[in-house]
Parts: C-alpha cells; structure tokens; sequence
C-alpha cells in the first residue's frame, strides 16, 4: 500500500474508532479483545494500555521480555505526544519526508513510529491514552490493534 494510502487509512481508523468514555475495567476487557485478535496471527505479542500515562493492563506471554516491553513503551511514547496511531506517523513521515528526530525533535530510543500504537479518544476528541500492541512486523501489530478495538466497541 502506497503511504498516501496508508496514512488516508489511519486517518479513518481514528475517526471511526473512538470511545464513549474509557476507564480501567475497559482497559482489561480492550486487552483480552487484543489478546483474542492476536491469536489469529502466528507469533507472540505483548500488549499494553496507558490512561493518563499509568499502565492499566499489561500482557507479556510467555517468550516476550524487555524487547517487547521497550517497543510497548517507545510506541506509547509517541501516542502520547502526537496523539495519532504510531503508523499514522509512519506513514506521515514517509509522506512528508520528514524524519523523527530532526523534524518532529523526538529521539528514536524513545519514541516509534512503526505500526502498534493507537491513540484512546474519546468522542469529544480528547486523548486519554494509549493501545499498544508490539512483536510481529509492525503492519500485523496495527491489524491486530484495529481488529481488536473494533472487537471492543462492538459488544459494549
């Protein structure tokens, strides 16, 4: 996919999937939602989400460790200050050219823009927090995102 495409994608996925309110039992049922999804892809992930920048739900199985845990928290990183999917940003990089360090000022130790982060908005636009998902190639991170919190929004 084109990264004018892409980023055209994101941009609907974020407009689309926003929730009503978002508190800490929803974050334990968005995170079985993802663990759900992810069995349908071959690999481990581990999972996270953040409210306010505190870890509500965290999910590292078995063959995940500090790897996992630094991408969870490099892609939340970037959720957190850009308020966009991490491969929103991606794709916004490539479109524009830009890089992330010396046009957005942010280090790549500490921020990801690379599918498996997406923002918690609510539906009066504020962002509350982050859905992070890490251990496959970054694509299969996002699928697993969307297709989990799609998961979520259609039983509550």
């Amino acid at each position: 996919m084109e990264e004018e495409q892409l980023l055209e994608q994101c941009k609907r996925e974020e407009k689309e999937l926003q929730f009503r309110s978002f508190s800490h039992k929803d974050a334990l049922r968005l995170g079985m939602d993802l663990l759900k999804a992810s069995e349908e892809y071959p690999g481990i992930v581990g999972i996270e989400i953040r409210i306010n920048h505190v870890t509500v739900f965290k999910y590292l199985p078995d063959g995940t460790g500090a790897f996992h845990d630094m991408w969870l928290r490099r892609k939340s990183n970037l959720v957190d200050v850009r308020e966009m999917s991490t491969l929103r940003a991606f794709a916004e990089l490539a479109v524009s050219k830009e890089d992330l360090m010396k046009d957005w000022l942010l280090d790549p130790a500490e921020y990801a823009a690379c599918g498996g982060g997406f923002p918690i908005r609510i539906q009066d636009g504020s962002v509350v927090g982050s859905i992070c998902v890490s251990g496959l190639p970054h694509l299969q991170d996002h699928a697993i995102l969307i297709a989990g919190i799609r998961r979520f929004l259609e039983v509550r």
